[in-house]
């Protein structure tokens, strides 16, 4: 049994967190707070076995020096778009073991508890995939790395290349399938679509899906 302690920036967010730990058989809700008020003093008297807290813009940095970071037990983020980002530096340097989207499923929730007690850390899929189209991961090739297709993309830097998961979601879209119907064909969420949507029109230099399908058939990268 894992000891949980959670902690919301609002009333509902709370009662939601609250509802999906009570429900986990493999965890125990041991307390909750509303925002920081109490926080410190609830993890001194009922020392959880982890912290799962929903944090807004800005409040990840706050988590690298929580206060007395001995006393903090690891801890699982449910962070907004914006902050994944920050997430990263996050989890190098401070009592976080896990970070998730504010739109993370019951079932990622307690696993990713479960992980962070287990003392693993923890990355949920799409703040990874933020993390690694933002930062250019893909926009790095390897050395001598040529791309794939002739002539290479239009409007992008020499060498760099469509993924594999980007070549699917271009080929989706030239087929006339919105991000919610290609986030249920490829299995991944709607969020990771509009990363890899997004990706693509800077890679191709298009300004929309009409001009990104267009290059996509010049350059032989749609299968017609």
């Amino acid at each position: 049994m894992v000891r949980v302690l959670v902690s919301a920036n609002s009333v509902v967010g709370l009662a939601g967190l609250e509802a999906m730990v009570k429900s986990a058989p493999p965890l125990e809700l041991v307390g909750s707070t509303l925002g920081q008020a109490g926080l410190d003093q609830q993890l001194a008297d009922l020392q959880p076995d982890v912290l799962l807290q929903t944090v807004g813009v800005g409040e990840l940095d706050r988590l690298r020096a929580p206060g007395s970071e001995a006393d903090y037990p690891p801890i699982v983020v449910m962070a907004p778009e914006s902050e994944f980002e920050a997430a990263l530096a996050v989890l190098h340097d401070s009592p976080v073991a896990g970070v998730l989207p504010a739109w993370a499923t019951a079932t990622e929730i307690q696993g990713a508890v479960e992980a962070a007690a287990a003392g693993l850390v923890v990355m949920h899929p799409d703040v990874a995939e933020h993390l690694r189209l933002q930062l250019g991961a893909e926009a790095e090739p390897l050395s001598g790395a040529t791309s794939q297709y002739p002539g290479g993309s239009p409007g992008a830097s020499a060498g760099v290349r469509l993924s594999p998961r980007e070549s699917e979601v271009l080929n989706l879209l030239a087929a006339g399938l919105g991000n919610k119907e290609i986030a249920w064909r490829l299995k991944i969420s709607e969020h990771t679509v509009k990363f890899h949507v997004t990706s693509i029109f800077n890679k191709l230099g298009a300004s929309g899906r009409a001009e990104a399908v267009a290059i996509g058939v010049r350059r032989g990268l749609i299968v017609l």
